[in-house]
């Protein structure tokens, strides 16, 4: 049960602080408590509202990785891809990638069935261990007549086949992320969002915490540690600066677009004339089409301008000319601000590969920072990053066993007899699709949802906009997962509003609701439904930094 108590993170010192709640932050913090840290962990907006929040939704396995031959990474990406499906099932299936191929020597036949023959060897054991519907097949290479015939969108012009291959959906990622905190805090993690980390505290030169301000009520606190973790994200660079490190870490903005368009049942992709890999991916309904990136670097506050936003619909009807995407058609723009690389002759590009650095060495003992560059490998990197730290405290700690124990919901061997629980337990108040639903976003815990019902007979009835979320899933957000705000319930709770704005009618209905249950008067309603429609609207912003 995830509450918000700010209290409970005065007094005795924390052996660790996290600062920054996204799946980083929060793989560590669940990484730490789990082998028996007493561990905090302050995030200044909403857990994973941030680069967790925007990304394409999948859990790769590195092919590409294989195109450059770093074998390394695209190991350990096959081996947390299996992780993922193993420890949250309920929350991954399988999905057909489809890369359509020319006469190239990298982007040929040839080349691509040599990186599925290297990837048999390399992900050679991407099945073991998982139910058969999450097993994956091997990639291969189909011919034109056949990439035709399955996909008849594709580019007609100097194709020569298709590689296809498999990877796994994150239907619901915000889901997948908040199992994470629950996970954490059910080890006995203090979590805290809408808590910023706003100056470190010293004692005889060592950081030995930080100084937290409240965002909902303006008041400050004193959290100890005897060591902090920096999972800041874009905020890294300011935490590490303001503890004395100058450490810049370039950043470059990255954007998908969520569309009202339809999509077939796999992921599409297509070269764009920058040279980038675009995917159009099946979501929700929607085709998701991303990854986009700047091309220069940028503050860690920036944010996307309609002319950034005009350039991406450009490349995307460049490498999909069929599709013929208007403005109109974008239902939302998930934008994040995400690390990057910078090469000698001033390219920007996103970053390969991720970093922990004891910050000892550079004059703030204390302080450890980690850079996360992919969702899918963000356990293993807080697994690494707490071995970091359990070294620096001295003391034992027990093994991580963040890869084999299932996150809550995922203790789902069954999801036939889970649906036929939650079903009984329902006593034939929800309908079909919403218990699939719930099975589907909550696993095994689907339960703790429908037991609302109990109280209130009406928290069984849909929201409304575009997806079966009922009252109860709100009411659920905000008393045991510390939803705060309007947004925080629909966007990363129940995903009603994770794909697009859910209507006037579903955010009022949704207002009212939390209004009634958290005792908001009509200014703070007023306050909230603005909010949450200023989140689908990007910003314009200066003119992002030069490439160093």
């Amino acid at each position: 049960m995830m509450q918000r108590d700010l209290s409970r993170l005065t007094g005795t010192p924390f052996d660790l602080l996290v600062v920054g709640g996204g799946v980083y932050g929060l793989a560590a913090a669940y990484d730490a408590a789990q082998r028996g840290l007493r561990v905090a962990l302050v995030e200044r907006g909403d857990f994973g509202s941030g680069s967790s929040f925007n990304h394409q939704k999948t859990a790769h396995g590195g092919l590409r990785y294989l195109q450059t031959g770093d074998v390394r990474r695209a190991r350990e990406s096959v081996l947390e891809r299996r992780t993922l499906a193993r420890i949250a099932p309920h929350l991954l299936h399988p999905l057909a990638f489809v890369l359509p191929t020319v006469r190239s020597p990298t982007a040929g036949r040839l080349a691509l069935r040599t990186g599925f023959l290297l990837d048999r060897i390399v992900a050679r054991d991407r099945n073991v261990g998982l139910p058969a519907a999450l097993r994956l097949p091997a990639g291969r290479v189909i011919s034109r007549d056949d990439c035709l015939r399955r996909f008849p969108g594709v580019r007609r012009k100097g194709l020569t086949g298709a590689g296809l291959w498999y990877d796994y959906q994150m239907s619901d990622a915000e889901r997948l992320t908040m199992a994470i905190a629950v996970a954490a805090e059910g080890h006995g993690a203090v979590l805290a969002n809408h808590a910023e980390a706003i100056a470190p505290r010293r004692e005889q030169g060592r950081i030995t915490g930080m100084t937290v301000r409240d965002a909902l009520s303006g008041s400050t606190l004193e959290v100890a540690a005897r060591v902090i973790l920096n999972a800041a994200g874009a905020g890294a660079g300011p935490l590490m600066a303001a503890c004395g490190v100058a450490r810049p870490v370039p950043l470059v903005q990255a954007m998908n677009f969520v569309t009202s368009r339809d999509a077939t049942d796999a992921a599409l992709g297509a070269r764009s004339p920058s040279g980038r890999h675009l995917f159009l991916v099946p979501w929700r309904r929607h085709a998701l089409i991303g990854t986009w990136e700047a091309g220069v670097t940028c503050q860690p506050d920036a944010r996307i301008t309609s002319a950034q936003v005009a350039a991406f619909l450009a490349e995307i009807n460049q490498a999909f000319p069929a599709l013929d995407l208007a403005p109109g058609e974008i239902r939302m723009v998930h934008r994040g601000v995400v690390p990057a690389e910078v090469a000698a002759d001033g390219r920007v590009s996103l970053r390969g590969r991720h970093e922990i650095r004891d910050h000892a060495q550079d004059g703030a003992d204390g302080l450890v920072t980690v850079i996360g560059v992919k969702y899918t490998t963000a356990r293993a990197v807080a697994q690494e990053a707490i071995d970091v730290i359990v070294g620096r405290l001295g003391g034992p700690a027990a093994a991580c066993r963040t890869a084999v124990v299932p996150l809550p919901g995922g203790e789902i061997p069954d999801a036939g007899a889970v649906r036929e629980q939650v079903r009984a337990a329902a006593r034939d108040r929800l309908p079909p699709e919403v218990l699939a639903h719930l099975v589907d976003a909550y696993g095994a815990r689907a339960q703790a949802v429908v037991d609302l019902l109990s109280e209130q007979a009406a928290w069984a009835e849909p929201i409304g906009g575009t997806h079966p979320v009922i009252a109860a899933e709100l009411i659920h957000a905000v008393r045991y997962e510390m939803a705060c705000t309007l947004t925080d319930a629909l966007v990363r709770r129940t995903g009603l509003g994770a794909d697009g704005f859910p209507g006037e009618a579903a955010a009022g209905a949704a207002a009212r609701l939390l209004a009634a249950e958290l005792g908001w008067d009509a200014p703070r309603v007023a306050r909230e439904l603005a909010a949450l429609r200023a989140f689908y609207e990007p910003l314009e912003i200066p003119t992002p930094l030069a490439a160093p």
